[in-house]
């Protein structure tokens, strides 16, 4: 989930003294800026003829796509604002707000839920701090809190960490969402509560990180010595007069009229307010008009001015906006807060934003002058990914390019690359551990053509992608213009970085394959359900032939320990997916409040554990004691491996642990 919140302090206020001091501060931070990924496989000679971008033009281009686009997907409602050089381009609201109702969107009357572009207005405020000499980018974070943040690897987290998502946290997905606004934590004790593990050496891999954002928004607040909605409302949304913006949940009542209602589908019932901890959430709870969403770009796009204010210094914001980390230069890297998403020649600065039913993109090419912001209040159909279809349409149509096909050269050993690659942005010490082996792997596989495939990564028809080697351990898409690189890591561990500069995929062995994962907790499930299936099917076939069970009254005893253990069993890994399944279609699942069920499948799962260890020791007893017959032979060795693919799991899921911190 992407999700955001921001605070400035006003420069008028700071006067020369920024001009001076605070510019110096700045450079003293910064080192020079690597370039950005470059598009060599574009060239501009033949490049079809742009139309020209006029509000009448972008109009009908757009009234087309969004129309298409909301019947399709039965989505409700969506705004796009567009701005070019200094003003407003285009803004326009598509469908409804309340479908009830009839409540038509309009972009400067109707609330939308931008999710993660929240952290945007985040990181603006920790630049404008910096600025002031108040935040230090190098420094430890802990310098500026009043707890602390383990050196776990031997150095500190730094606010530049925490910009780039390079603090090595692992993902949390505990209160995520509420149901009530008083379980709605204060942004202190959330970020005590809820300080994740690391998992990775700071500024060394990427890992999209939302904690890290409340975090920052902690400091700004410390700082400030404002609470943070205070500092966004004091020195952003009031010096760019965004009168329709906050960070408050639920929403002051002056707001809540204009709030659009949230979606599945058009076609089905509207749901409630979204509560996003903490209160307020600075890497997510924003609540804003299109409208207001327009004099924020278009300060970003001028270095921080907007009319006669200054919210920015030039040098600050372009220190914000340039390249600071990138696992490779030939794909897209991290600004400050910003990611690059560089395409058809143009560097493109952005952030997307989620909650579960609001999308948003905003994506900002500062070259032109242009800033465009989307959000769609409904999660749609699925069938398509409306927002980077949109974007990647306009693009094409406002800024073609001539697309060469890069050289051919020899595929070499694809074989080297195959196999399984999880996302740097994972669980991997708390009781979700293993879910994170379902959710964020890929598979790549060589193709007969000599091209691979990456089964996460789709096109719009939602077949994957074929890429084509060019070279040097790099691929190119096939008929597009992303590209993925391998590579590997100090430790010599193959890594696959792609376009999206948030994380990285790395390899993993045979114990956290999820082809392997999926088949060992089949087979397991299929022996427990078949043991204890078995048991009164038997006893109706015996009664039926009047063939009673020949067993002493001890070996009865051991056939039962092993139908128990088989049920025992079950029910852990029944749980476990009744859990996950749930939890994901209602995030405030995952909260304080069903901590006592989390204990409970922990519990059952400790038994389970027992039960293995009985149920093949029993089932080894009886098949020694019942004559060690050849299909009774097949049988124990299968609840035995059953069982032991039980223990397996329990262990490297770590499901039983003291923590409910995850």
């Amino acid at each position: 989930m992407n999700r955001i919140s921001v605070g400035f302090s006003s420069l008028l206020i700071c006067g020369t003294f920024l001009l001076g001091t605070g510019a110096s501060h700045i450079s003293a931070q910064v080192p020079k800026p690597s370039s950005p990924a470059s598009s060599s496989d574009l060239s501009s000679t033949g490049t079809p003829q742009a139309p020209a971008m006029t509000a009448v033009d972008v109009g009908a281009f757009l009234d087309g796509i969004m129309t298409m686009q909301l019947q399709r997907e039965d989505i409700a409602g969506a705004v796009v604002v567009i701005v070019k050089n200094g003003s407003v381009l285009f803004a326009k609201g598509y469908g409804y707000a309340d479908v009830k109702a009839k409540v038509p969107v309009s972009p400067a009357g109707t609330l939308f839920r931008p999710g993660s572009i929240s952290k945007t207005f985040t990181w603006t405020a920790i630049m404008q701090l910096v600025q002031q000499g108040k935040i230090n980018l190098d420094a430890d974070v802990n310098q500026y809190l009043d707890f602390q943040i383990p050196h776990t690897f031997g150095r500190p987290v730094t606010v530049r960490n925490l910009m780039t998502h390079t603090p090595g946290f692992e993902e949390v997905v505990k209160d995520l969402m509420v149901n009530h606004p008083d379980e709605l934590p204060s942004l202190r004790s959330f970020v005590i509560a809820h300080r994740p593990h690391q998992i990775f050496a700071p500024g060394t891999i990427p890992a999209y990180s939302n904690y890290g954002a409340d975090l920052a928004g902690y400091i700004v607040q410390r700082v400030s010595g404002l609470p943070f909605e205070e500092y966004v409302q004091k020195n952003i949304f009031g010096p760019l007069d965004m009168t329709h913006a906050t960070f408050v949940q639920p929403l002051p009542e002056s707001l809540k009229p204009m709030m659009s209602n949230g979606y599945q589908v058009a076609s089905q019932d509207s749901k409630p307010f979204e509560l996003v901890p903490p209160n307020p959430a600075p890497d997510g709870s924003l609540s804003v008009s299109g409208a207001d969403m327009a004099p924020f770009m278009i300060a970003h796009l001028q270095n921080g001015k907007y009319g006669d204010v200054q919210i920015l210094q030039p040098q600050t914001a372009e220190m914000m906006h340039a390249r600071q980390f990138s696992m490779d230069p030939a794909v897209n890297g991290m600004a400050l807060g910003f990611y690059e998403e560089n395409r058809n020649g143009l560097r493109i600065i952005g952030h997307g934003g989620d909650l579960t039913y609001f999308h948003s993109d905003m994506h900002l090419i500062p070259s032109e002058g242009l800033g465009f912001f989307v959000s769609y209040n409904s999660v749609g159909k699925g069938e398509l990914d409306v927002r980077t279809a949109l974007w990647d349409d306009f693009l094409d149509r406002y800024f073609p390019v001539h697309q060469t096909r890069p050289p051919t050269v020899e595929s070499g050993n694809l074989d080297s690359i195959e196999g399984k690659y999880l996302s740097s942005r994972r669980a991997q010490t708390t009781i979700l551990r293993s879910l994170w082996w379902i959710l964020a792997e890929a598979s790549v596989s060589k193709n007969a053509d000599g091209t691979i495939t990456v089964d996460t990564m789709k096109d719009f028809a939602g077949q994957p992608k074929r890429w084509r080697p060019i070279g040097n351990m790099q691929f190119r898409e096939v008929g597009g213009q992303q590209l993925i690189v391998f590579k590997r890591d100090s430790s010599g561990r193959l890594m696959m970085v792609t376009e999206d500069p948030i994380d990285i995929a790395q390899r993993v062995s045979w114990t956290q394959n999820q082809t392997v994962l999926q088949f060992a907790l089949g087979f397991a499930l299929v022996i427990f359900v078949g043991t204890l299936l078995l048991w009164p099917v038997g006893a109706l076939l015996r009664r039926h032939y009047k063939q009673p069970l020949k067993y002493t009254p001890e070996q009865l005893r051991l056939r039962l320990f092993v139908q128990l253990a088989c049920a025992a069993e079950l029910i852990a890994l029944v749980a476990f997916a009744g859990s996950m399944a749930y939890g994901f279609s209602n995030l405030s699942f995952f909260s304080d409040a069903f901590d006592w069920w989390f204990r409970l499948m922990q519990l059952f799962f400790l038994l389970g554990f027992a039960a293995a260890i009985v149920a093949g020791y029993a089932r080894y007893r009886l098949w020694a004691s019942t004559g060690k017959r050849a299909w009774q032979g097949i049988y124990t060795a299968g609840v035995l491996l059953a069982s032991c693919v039980f223990i397996w799991f329990t262990v490297a899921s770590r499901v039983l642990q003291f923590s409910l911190k995850y």
